[in-house]
């Protein structure tokens, strides 16, 4: 059952959340820690309406154990929320938040990879979604093929997928960025496999992938897809944990590789990879680069001077 909002932040939370919702993106977290915090002012601030320094400390120190970091996390997005719509709130400094590195991508090599895929392809339906053998071949391999985000490959819609020339549309894409990809023609059929039953399941249906509700699957679904299809594909957990965004990484150095073992010059099509994958710095595709090193160093093409530029950064989502 949904929270009753009460306090004088109730208004706010709400658009926020609202906010959160129409641009796709996941509110659970969100709105558990909004509740919460409604909870706290309800009793603790009554009649506050402005977010201030005061509040927002009580409330992060009122938490027990590590809860306060969370507490500090979603005041502080909050506060930026109201900030942006013209009101007044105390924003807690990024200096309060530690750095915490990113784990390295995990790379699958072949076997691991056809393994997964394997796997996805024996994908049981169920009688709650019967589209769901055909759809989790599919949604994972689009995502692959391309090297999309997680949440690129959930929101396509059914006129994006064009079905005559073998390209997706990606509608404002992080950084809002829009971009038309060429896919994979083999792919492409496992889509029109798909399409043609889940057409004649749910006709005239808004996304591509879509879910029974009549939305687009959630983060939560497609991690949990995704957990059981590396379950049943057998490669184990030893290397790290894995999830959907390791797709997007292996796609980004398997073309990488490629274009290696074909002599490209790989400063000359960088370019090319990053508008492909929607990056927004140079960067963030040049980071891929050194997920390589034993297999470049095997092609001594390490030798070559600049080739390999260091990178503070990379992007996660």
């Amino acid at each position: 059952m949904k929270h009753e909002f009460q306090s004088g932040f109730a208004c706010q939370i709400k658009n926020i959340l609202a906010h959160r919702e129409v641009m796709g993106h996941p509110v659970t977290w969100y709105r558990q820690n909004l509740a919460n915090f409604d909870r706290f002012c309800y009793e603790r601030f009554t009649n506050d309406t402005i977010l201030t320094k005061e509040i927002a400390f009580a409330w992060c120190n009122d938490a027990k154990g590590n809860g306060g970091m969370n507490r500090a996390c979603a005041i502080r997005k909050f506060a930026q929320y109201m900030l942006a719509g013209g009101e007044v709130a105390y924003v807690m400094p990024a200096a309060f938040f530690p750095y915490q590195r990113a784990r390295p991508p995990y790379i699958m090599n072949d076997s691991e990879l056809a393994k997964f895929f394997n796997a996805a392809d024996h994908f049981p339906g169920n009688k709650i979604n019967p589209l769901l053998e055909f759809i989790v071949p599919a949604i994972f391999r689009v995502q692959y093929a391309c090297g999309l985000r997680p949440q690129e490959v959930r929101r396509l819609r059914r006129t994006d997928v064009s079905q005559g020339d073998n390209t997706i549309y990606i509608v404002e894409g992080k950084h809002n960025k829009d971009r038309r990809l060429p896919i994979n023609a083999h792919v492409m059929d496992i889509c029109k496999k798909y399409d043609k039953v889940a057409e004649m399941h749910t006709p005239n249906r808004v996304y591509f992938f879509q879910s029974y509700t009549g939305d687009a699957y959630t983060t939560q679904w497609l991690e949990n897809i995704f957990s059981k299809c590396w379950r049943m594909s057998g490669n184990g957990t030893l290397r790290g944990y894995c999830s959907p965004y390791i797709l997007r990484h292996n796609y980004a150095t398997q073309t990488l590789m490629r274009w290696i073992e074909e002599g490209k010059n790989i400063d000359a099509m960088i370019p090319y990879l990053s508008a492909y994958m929607g990056h927004s710095k140079f960067s963030a595709t040049y980071y891929y680069i050194h997920l390589l090193p034993e297999r470049l160093a095997r092609m001594d093409f390490t030798s070559l001077d600049g080739i390999i530029p260091e990178v503070h950064d990379y992007e996660e989502d």
